[in-house]
This record gives C-alpha cells, sequence and structure tokens, in this order.
C-alpha cells in the first residue's frame, strides 16, 4: 500500500475525494489532507506519503509551486495534479516536479480510481525499477569498468597513469565524452536495517546507480561494505546536482527497502587522476553521520581545507585521521597501543613525523590558528621530534598528543555546529524581510550543503528552517501591529510577503488571531 496526501481548496471537493474514490482498490491508504500547500508542505515533510493528489488552482500556492517545493523537501515523493484547464502548458512546467499524473476535472470518483490505478501501476514499475534485479551483471562492458576505475578509487594501482592516458581509456570504456569538461565526485554510502546491522551488498548497486543515474553520470562498486560510487558531470557546480539525488537516495531506502542510508560526499574534483583521496574523504565524511545531525554529510561541512597533498600517508596513520575525527576514546586507545608496538618495527624517527603531520593536519582541517597554537603549546613532542632515543618516552607523548588533539577537534565540531545554527538566526534576523530568502542562498553563503544545514536546524534549534523563517517574520508583524499605524499590506511586505492573503493565513495559524484582531485587541487594552 503507498500513503497518499490530499491536498484541494475546495473542502466539499476534497472530502468527495476521499470518501467516493476505492482508495483500498487502487493501492492507497489516504494519510491526510490539506486545504492549501501551506498546510500540505508541512504535512509532506511530516507524514512523509508516497504520493500528493492536488488541484493545481489554489491560492497562495499553486500545485505546481508545491509540486516543486516537495521535490526540494522530498524527491521521492510523486505528485498528481488535478486541473480543471486543459492547459499543456501546465503538464510541461509540471514535468520537473516529479509529477507522474495531470487529470483533468471534473473526474468521477470512479475515474478517478481508475486512474489512481494506472499511477499505482507506474510507482510499481518505478519501484521495481529502481530497486534492480538484485543482480548487478557483471557484463563484458561492466567487467571492464571496474577494472579501470576500482585501482583508481582505491588509488592501489602499481603505476600512476597520467590524467590524458585515464581520459583515453574512460573515453573508450564510453564513460566521458571526448573534449567535454567534467566534474567528478566520489559517494560513499552504508545501508543498514532496522537493528542497525550493516547490509549493504551487490543489490545496492543498480538502486544507488537508477537513483544518482537520473540526475547525473554515474559508476558503483560494493567496497569493504559500502557502496562507492563515481559521479560526474559536464555541467556546473557538482555539488547542488548531488543535493537531491542524495536525498531522494536516503528517502528511497526507507520507503522501498525498509534500511537506513548514510551517506558521504567528496569535494568535486576535476581529474580521473584525484579519484583516491577523493574516495578517503568520501569515506571520512559518511563517519562523521555518527553525531545524529542528518544522513547526508560531504566533507566540506566539515573540513574547511584541501587534505589532497597528503595522500601518501600511511594506511596505518590514515586510520589515526579518522580515529581523532569520529572514532570513540576506546578505539583511540587501541590503536595508540597498536602505534607502541609498530615503534619496535619501524624506524622511530620515521613513524613519530607521520604522526605529528597527520596529527596537525587533522586538527587544522576543522579547526583554527589558536587551536593549533593550543595544541603545540601543550604537547612538547613537536619540540623534541628528532631527539627521541626511548620507545616509552615517545609512547607516552603521542598518546598525549592523540587524546589532546581529539578533545581539541571534538569541541570545535560541536563549537561549529551550533556557531553555523548561530549565522543562520542572525542572516534571518537582518533578512526576514526578502521573500525569496531560502535554505539554499544560506547554505552556499556559509559553504555547506543544505542537506547538512537543514539537519542541523533542526537538531540545534527543534524546528526545521521555515518554522524559524515563519517564527522571525511573525515576531516582526506582531511588533509592527501593535507599535504603528502601518497599513496590513505594508507590513506583511515587510515581513517578507507578497501576498497580503496569505500574509494573514500564516498569521493567524501563528497567532490563533487575524492581524487585524490582534491590533483591535491592543487597543482595546490600552496598548495603542
Amino acid at each position: 500500500m503507498y500513503t497518499a496526501l490530499i491536498v484541494d481548496d475546495e473542502e466539499e471537493l476534497r472530502r468527495a475525494i476521499i470518501e467516493k474514490v476505492d482508495w483500498q482498490e487502487s493501492g492507497f491508504t489516504v494519510i491526510g489532507d490539506a486545504g492549501n500547500g501551506i498546510d500540505a508542505l508541512e504535512l509532506a515533510e511530516r507524514l512523509e506519503p508516497d504520493l500528493i493528489l492536488t488541484d493545481i488552482r489554489m491560492p497562495m500556492m499553486s500545485g505546481l509551486e508545491l509540486a516543486r517545493q516537495v521535490r526540494e523537501l522530498r524527491p521521492a515523493t510523486q505528485v498528481v495534479i488535478l486541473s480543471g484547464y486543459d492547459d499543456f502548458g501546465y503538464a510541461q512546467t509540471a514535468i520537473q516536479y516529479n509529477i507522474i499524473g495531470y487529470l483533468l476535472k471534473p473526474i468521477s470518483s470512479s475515474e478517478l480510481t481508475e486512474e489512481l490505478k494506472k499511477i499505482r501501476g507506474r510507482m510499481d514499475r518505478y519501484f521495481a525499477e529502481t530497486k534492480g534485479d538484485g543482480a548487478s551483471a557483471l557484463t563484458e562492458r561492466r567487467m571492464s569498468v571496474t577494472e579501470f576505475l576500482l585501482p583508481i578509487l582505491l588509488g592501489n594501482g602499481e603505476d600512476s597513469p597520467t590524467e590524458e592516458r585515464l581520459r583515453r581509456r574512460a573515453s573508450e570504456l564510453g564513460l566521458f565524452a571526448d573534449g567535454k569538461s567534467y566534474q567528478y565526485g566520489v559517494i560513499a554510502a552504508k545501508f543498514k536495517n532496522a537493528d542497525k546491522v550493516t547490509i549493504t551488498d551487490h543489490t545496492h548497486i543498480d538502486f544507488v546507480n537508477n537513483i544518482f543515474g537520473k540526475y547525473l553520470g554515474v559508476e558503483s562498486f560494493l567496497v569493504n561494505g559500502r557502496i562507492v560510487s563515481l559521479v560526474y558531470s559536464d555541467g556546473e557546480n557538482l555539488q547542488e546536482q548531488l543535493r537531491l539525488p542524495s536525498r531522494e537516495l536516503v528517502q528511497s531506502a526507507v520507503r522501498m527497502l525498509s534500511e537506513t542510508c548514510t551517506i558521504g560526499i567528496s569535494r568535486p574534483f576535476g581529474k580521473l587522476s584525484q579519484c583516491g583521496s577523493a574516495y578517503f574523504e568520501a569515506i571520512t565524511a559518511r563517519r562523521y553521520t555518527i553525531d545524529g545531525a542528518g544522513p547526508i554529510r560531504s566533507i566540506t561541512d566539515q573540513e574547511h581545507s584541501s587534505v589532497g597533498e597528503f595522500d601518501t600517508v600511511e594506511k596505518s596513520v590514515y586510520k589515526l585521521e579518522q580515529l581523532l575525527k569520529v572514532g570513540t576514546e576506546d578505539e583511540l586507545d587501541e590503536f595508540l597501543r597498536f602505534i607502541g608496538d609498530e615503534t619496535r618495527e619501524h624506524h622511530l624517527n620515521y613513524l613519530v613525523i607521520q604522526v605529528l603531520a597527520t596529527v596537525y593536519r587533522t586538527v587544522s582541517a576543522v579547526s583554527d590558528k589558536e587551536a593549533l597554537n593550543e595544541l603545540i603549546r601543550d604537547n612538547p613532542v613537536y619540540g623534541r621530534a628528532a631527539f627521541y632515543d626511548s620507545e616509552p618516552n615517545v609512547q607516552s607523548d603521542l598518546e598525549r598528543l592523540c587524546r589532546n588533539a581529539r578533545a581539541i577537534i571534538s569541541r570545535y565540531q560541536k563549537q561549529n555546529s551550533e556557531l553555523l545554527c548561530d549565522e543562520v538566526v542572525a542572516i534571518i534576523d537582518k533578512e526576514y524581510a526578502n521573500e525569496s530568502l531560502s535554505l539554499t542562498d544560506i547554505s552556499e553563503r556559509l559553504y555547506v550543503s543544505p542537506n547538512y544545514l537543514s539537519s542541523l536546524i533542526k537538531k540545534h534549534k527543534k524546528v526545521n528552517f521555515t518554522g524559524l523563517v515563519t517564527e522571525r517574520r511573525m515576531r516582526a508583524a506582531a511588533d509592527m501591529l501593535v507599535m504603528t499605524q502601518m497599513k496590513i499590506l505594508e507590513i506583511a511586505e515587510r515581513c517578507g510577503y507578497s501576498d497580503q492573503h496569505y500574509f494573514s493565513y500564516c498569521f493567524k495559524k501563528y497567532y490563533g488571531m487575524t492581524p487585524m484582531k490582534m491590533r483591535e485587541g491592543q487597543r482595546r487594552d490600552g496598548g495603542g
């Protein structure tokens, strides 16, 4: 059974659709209804319907605008448009907004039932195609692509082919067109069942490819319990292009597979030879999701400097980098004991320099100069790195260094997420009158992804971005109503609403009374 949300400003028609259509036979369950697009958008976020059936002509927010905003919020949700206007222009506009059906009114309950059956069939086919057949057949081409791309991603090739050779081979395999300039990125995704047990396997390759493939080029592989994907586009701003497919993958995993999915995203890069460092960025970014601030994380959400120049750090020290960023104290202690064992097998000074460089680089990626000064000041190991002559001494100093570094990183991660939310609030306080103020706009200014910023706001402010903006606008509106003689329309415009009716609706919903009632009440109480 799919779930459905019904949206129509005519209550009688809305009730007739809910009560007279044979939803059971159609394969749907109605989980909510709304009389306008504003309420529908809130319900879509809370109820997460599979399908929205909406009228196209509604006050305050049209059905097409609702479809557009739902696509941003829940790209996994499909939309059916009901319209009394036989205008193909509407249908053309609707195509890009996950519109799976376009029906003309008037339509009888029996006709709507039949149409919904057809729509259910389309959704069944879409689900089946997206989930894949579970085989991921290793055709000759796929084997060739795997043999070519996987060593580049893992950085374990015996030689280092030139960029020209890599692009030529990629072109021979039909991956990229000759002469075009591409942006690349690496995605790491892990799937878990209801018991939080990792169950990622080959069946998820098609699942990831089918969803990301609707938006851009993608080749995926199963690597160490993760689906690792190389994504590419000949357009600009790859990070923005990854926003919707990443969100759709997470939502579809829940709805189609009853699984949770966490995703890590590397920095965009322009050369295939940079795949190896991007792979490690994606793995690290996905591990950051353990903080509970959303299932999608880009490395740029956490780290403000490139780490590409450190690609040759050995595996043991790379593991230390991961533990400093996202590991537990027990995991770090276990690794430090391993470091103690390693010093008996490796040249002491070489290992010390590797650890010092890794700790310094890792701390600098997520903090600032003051934190680095603190790290060096409190850890004399940096001053006497070249003078160690015994393993016990270096072991003790390295343990202290790593624990101090982890404490600094944890502190800055918490501070940075809270500061980001404070910056969002500050921007809203300053620009709430701007009707076009959006989460995407602010996220670009703060150099983080919209998905991550949205999750942080919910985590720290206990409300979504729209709620923050509405709250600020309503407080400003109430102040103007009480303290000034401005007309309602002028107040609406100063609070970011070009439509007075929309403003009045939002105001009444927030305060439980109309703007005029609040003003009149204040006057009766002697406040105006």
